[in-house]
């Protein structure tokens, strides 16, 4: 795929995550520095869409990715860090001073408070043999893909508050120590969060061992989700 085309396409990414809309190719022109006319970016909409990166949500509307798209965006464009996620760490040092992190369970809650907070996404920690917990589930339901589908709210919130299949399901990723794995749409386990995407890390350290992890609507700043979960994990591993 041309470098072109893959700038195009993380424009469109980073465009529809910032506003929830579909993104037209005048919008797209006007909001980055492409020297290429509108129908030139049309051209490139053609070939994203025919690979089964982006999509049409109704007739004549702009474009916004397919979870194909997001995958691709980030298997193969979050390698490098952009200025965006290297301000994660001077964003994540400014308000980690709010709180004693002790290597305890009591900081991971801690931790989980400031991952919500930051991510405007639900931050979660699973402790195997105790419990989950939650914080910011209410930054889920302001999301519009949830706040004109609230049936897609009830499936998540029934998940969450069932505690025992969702910690289930994170018993059996297995992730590195350290290491934040990505689930995008229909590659989570349990159907009822589909329509969200997962991030997970495995901790484990003397006092505590499970996972730390972010839920969100697809449409989420992975860059700035994984880059926060992986601050938060080197305060605690």
């Amino acid at each position: 795929m041309k470098d072109r085309t893959l700038l195009v396409l993380q424009a469109l990414i980073e465009d529809f995550i910032a506003t929830a809309n579909p993104i037209a190719s005048q919008r797209l022109l006007e909001s980055h520095n492409f020297n290429i006319s509108s129908a030139t970016i049309r051209n490139e909409f053609s070939v994203l869409e025919e690979v089964g990166l982006i999509e049409s949500p109704h007739i004549s509307a702009g474009k916004i990715p397919t979870e194909k798209g997001y995958r691709f965006f980030v298997d193969e464009m979050l390698s490098d860090p952009t200025s965006r996620e290297k301000k994660v760490a001077q964003i994540f040092q400014k308000h980690v001073e709010e709180y004693r992190f002790s290597k305890s369970k009591e900081s991971f809650f801690d931790a989980v408070r400031l991952i919500a907070r930051l991510s405007q996404n639900v931050a979660f920690m699973s402790i195997e043999n105790d419990q989950t917990f939650y914080i910011g589930f209410s930054h889920v339901l302001r999301s519009p893909e949830f706040l004109y589908h609230p049936e897609k709210s009830a499936q998540i919130l029934e998940v969450l508050e069932g505690r025992d299949r969702f910690q289930s399901l994170l018993s059996g990723i297995d992730t590195p120590d350290g290491e934040v794995k990505i689930f995008i749409g229909e590659e989570n386990l349990l159907e009822e969060i589909s329509s969200c995407s997962l991030l997970v890390a495995r901790i484990q350290t003397p006092f505590v061992s499970g996972h730390l992890g972010i839920l969100g609507p697809m449409r989420m700043d992975y860059g700035f989700n994984k880059a926060l979960l992986e601050n938060s994990l080197s305060l605690v591993l």
